[in-house]
Order: structure tokens, then C-alpha cells, then sequence
């Protein structure tokens, strides 16, 4: 294991090739000084996949690092929620008297005592920290100090503010959605309401993540979309309106593509990414929705172009003016999108795609080389289809 050449590429915050060098890293390697070196520098500078890659692979999250640092302590300290995820993730004795979980919590506890860590980058999140530990010992709070917390930064991408909600929409129950309810009509304070709208998606997201087989259906479905319907009209706010589309989506029966569709050319881009996403998930091949995707693969966001484009590469669909628009990504900046454009046109049998799919597989390195696992996906379903094809062949 190179650990300068991986230390280098931590420093410039490329996952990517931090991700190819250790392909080849041997449990040797893994075991010893020099991955727990990278590991520290990982954490230290927030690259989170690095991080994930070498605890699952087995680096030892209980050694110290350089000056006796204890790992768990250091990323509860400095509210590294994402650091100290991954670190606990292979604690096996979580309610144990003296587990790392209950000493992330206390140490969690005095760093927001003492103002540890603010200033730090990335901005910390000491109160997610708190949240997920308490909530792994059984302690719960009520829905307003779960509120309270993820106002401290009133971020709805900080990790203060998920942490929050995904444990609020974890339970499910009438009360927290009557709380949600009540507090999403207090039209008075927009981050309140934003976080109650962002509880109801939660509730509705919790139900597919319960363990209960008891729990078919959520008792307040129908309410949730009664009371979401019209905000799909009136709510002015871009953000507070992507999490209206997101909570609809999760609770409407029937309807969600016509109701969210006026939605995918909104000036926002956290509105067309939510609108693209449902948009990609749920619709069949319908006409306004296609046109809509069609649309949206030519988004300035790459993001959304690459979600439209998937979309449009696994459809059915196969026109002169669908090939047109995945021929014009295939040189698109954004390596994701030009892949899926160049799945596209090889799953409609058209050299273009095929030499942009070769020219992309020829730059793989191995199975963590950005692509890998979706390039395997089509050369698999592609030669399922030539031996579809050629035994149909045979048949005639």
C-alpha cells in the first residue's frame, strides 16, 4: 500500500483514485501503521467514502492514531456524525456499561457543553451525534426538542437536521404526525414549518424501513395527502416546495406523476432534482412525463441530467429524436451522464454508444474505478441480449 500516493490523494480530495490504489491493498496492509495513518487522514479531512471503504475492510477503528488519539473520541468531539457512523458500525455490545457507543455520547455531550469542534470543517454536528447514540441506548425525546436541534444550524443538509427526522419518521404513530401536522399549518416561522414538512415525508419513508409486519399502511396517509395537495400550488418557497413534492410522493395513492409534473421545469434546482427523481422512479412511460425526463437530461445540474438520462437509457422508447438527445451527452463533462447516454444508444444496438462504452471501460482500472459496477450491469444485460437474440436466431 502506497500511503504517500493515498495520502496525497486525500489532500487533494480525490476519492477516486485514493479508492483505485487500495484495490490492491492486502490484509497486511489493511492491519497495519499505514492504514490506520490513512484512516485518521481520512476522517480529519471528511472524505467519508475513504473512510467507509477502510473500516469495511477491516482497519482497526480501536487503534489509536498519531499523539494516542482515540478515534471514536476524537470524531465525537469534533461532531464528525458521518466519522463516527462508520467507526461504530462494527461495535457489537452497544448498551454495554463501558461500549464506545456510551463514550462517543459522553464525550459528544461535553463537546456541546464546552463549544468543542465549531469552526471546524466540515461545520460540526455534535447534536446528530447525540441524537443517533441516545437513540441506540433507548433514549427518545419528544418531537419539539428533536425540532430544536436541527434548528441550531436550520440546514436541511446538515446532519443535525437528518438525524432529527429520520428518527422522528422512525415511529410512525399518529402523535408524531398530529405534532407534524399542527406545526407544518404554523405558517409563522418557515424553518419550523420546513422541518414539520420534512417530518411527514420521514413518516411516510419510516413505514418501508419498519420492522412491524403489523403496520400495512400508515392510519394517516389520507390526511397527510389532503393537507400536501393544495401546498403543491400555493408554497412559494423552492426549498419548503421540493419537500412538499417529496412528502406528496410519499403519501399520495394514485396520482403522484400528474401532480408533481408542473413541477419539472420549476427555476429551482432542489425542485426539478426532487421532481427528476420521482419522476424516474415511479412513472411508466407516460407521454408528459417522457417529454419532462427529455427535458430534464439537458439540465445545466449534472446530477439531473445523469438521473433523466438513466431514465431515458432503460426505457422502452427507441426514436430518432430520443437517440439525438443521448448522442449529445456522450461527451457530456459529467462522467455519470455520459455513461448513461452511451447505455442508452448501446441498448438500442447503435455504435456510438458501444465505442463511448469501450472507450469508458478501457479507462477502468478495477472493481472501485468510478463506473464499475453499473459498466458490469450492461455488459451483462447486453450479452443476455445478444444470446436472447442469436437463440431466436437459431430457433428460425
Amino acid at each position: 500500500m502506497d500511503l504517500p500516493l493515498l495520502l496525497a490523494a486525500v489532500e487533494r480530495e480525490d476519492d477516486d483514485a485514493a479508492l483505485e490504489l487500495l484495490y490492491d491493498a492486502t490484509a497486511d496492509d489493511l492491519a497495519g501503521d499505514a492504514a490506520v495513518a490513512l484512516l485518521a487522514a481520512a476522517a480529519r479531512a471528511g472524505r467519508q467514502r475513504i473512510v467507509d471503504h477502510l473500516v469495511l475492510w477491516g482497519v482497526d477503528v480501536n487503534r489509536p492514531w498519531d499523539g494516542g488519539v482515540d478515534p471514536v473520541t476524537w470524531a465525537a468531539e469534533n461532531g464528525r456524525y458521518r466519522v463516527l457512523e462508520a467507526l461504530l458500525s462494527r461495535s457489537k455490545d452497544p448498551l454495554g456499561s463501558d461500549s464506545p457507543h456510551r463514550r462517543a455520547l459522553r464525550t459528544a455531550r461535553g463537546a456541546l457543553s464546552s463549544k468543542a469542534g465549531t469552526g471546524s470543517e466540515p461545520p460540526p454536528a455534535h447534536w446528530a451525534v447525540v441524537t443517533d447514540l441516545e437513540a441506540a441506548l433507548g433514549v427518545h425525546h419528544s418531537p419539539d426538542e428533536l425540532m430544536a436541534r436541527a434548528l441550531v444550524h436550520a440546514d436541511p443538509d446538515h446532519d443535525d437536521w437528518f438525524a432529527s427526522v429520520f428518527h422522528l419518521g422512525l415511529r410512525i404513530d399518529r402523535e408524531t404526525f398530529d405534532w407534524a401536522l399542527a406545526t407544518a399549518q404554523d405558517t409563522s416561522d418557515r424553518d419550523r414549518r420546513h422541518f414539520a414538512l420534512d417530518t411527514i415525508t420521514h413518516l411516510g419513508i419510516g413505514l418501508s424501513l419498519s420492522m412491524d409486519e403489523d403496520i400495512t399502511e400508515l392510519p394517516f396517509r389520507r390526511e397527510a395527502e389532503d393537507f400536501l395537495r393544495p401546498l403543491l400550488s400555493s408554497e412559494q418557497d423552492p426549498r419548503t416546495l421540493s419537500t412538499v413534492i417529496a412528502a406528496f410522493a410519499e403519501h399520495c395513492s394514485g396520482d403522484t406523476i400528474p401532480a408533481v409534473l408542473p413541477h419539472a421545469d420549476h427555476p429551482d434546482p432542489h425542485v426539478r432534482m426532487t421532481v427528476s427523481a420521482i419522476l424516474r422512479t415511479r412513472t411508466t412511460e407516460q407521454r408528459e412525463a417522457f417529454a419532462a425526463l427529455t427535458r430534464l437530461a439537458d439540465d445545466h445540474v449534472s446530477t439531473i441530467r445523469t438521473i433523466a438520462l438513466g431514465f431515458l437509457a432503460m426505457s422502452t422508447a427507441d426514436t430518432p429524436a430520443l437517440r439525438a438527445v443521448l448522442a449529445a451527452h456522450l461527451a457530456d463533462p459529467c462522467f455519470d451522464a455520459r455513461l448513461e447516454a452511451a447505455a442508452g444508444l448501446a441498448l438500442r444496438d447503435d455504435e456510438r454508444g458501444l465505442a463511448t462504452l469501450d472507450v469508458i471501460r478501457s479507462g477502468i482500472k478495477n472493481m472501485n474505478s468510478p463506473g464499475w459496477g453499473r459498466l458490469s450491469d450492461l455488459t451483462h444485460l447486453l450479452r443476455a441480449r445478444s444470446e436472447a437474440a442469436g437463440a431466436t436466431t437459431q430457433d428460425h
